[in-house]
């Protein structure tokens, strides 16, 4: 099942980003989805950790935490990221 988490998320400087955030539970964690013509980066908290992801594309090929080196895949309209792990929140970075 899908969840849509966010339609029309504000960054840092309070600026409405027009995109979708989806999440999806798996055997092999949460699946994340986010529609956006944009560049950006996700946050993703649990628990007290957090995990930044960077897409794949914007030359670094790692994400916070240097033993999971998946970051954000491109897609045709936007990006997804297998997240390892329960979610708690997810944020933005643009």
């Amino acid at each position: 099942m899908w969840y849509l988490l966010y339609r029309g998320v504000k960054n840092s400087d309070s600026t409405v980003l027009v995109m979708d955030i989806e999440t999806r539970e798996t055997e092999r964690g949460v699946e994340i989805y986010v529609e956006t013509g944009q560049k950006i980066a996700l946050v993703v908290e649990t628990g007290k950790e957090e995990r930044i992801y960077l897409p794949e594309s914007s030359g670094s090929d790692s994400t916070y935490y240097a033993e999971n080196t998946s970051g954000l895949v491109e897609t045709e309209n936007g990006y997804k990221v297998l997240h390892a792990g329960n979610l708690e929140n997810i944020s933005v970075i643009n």
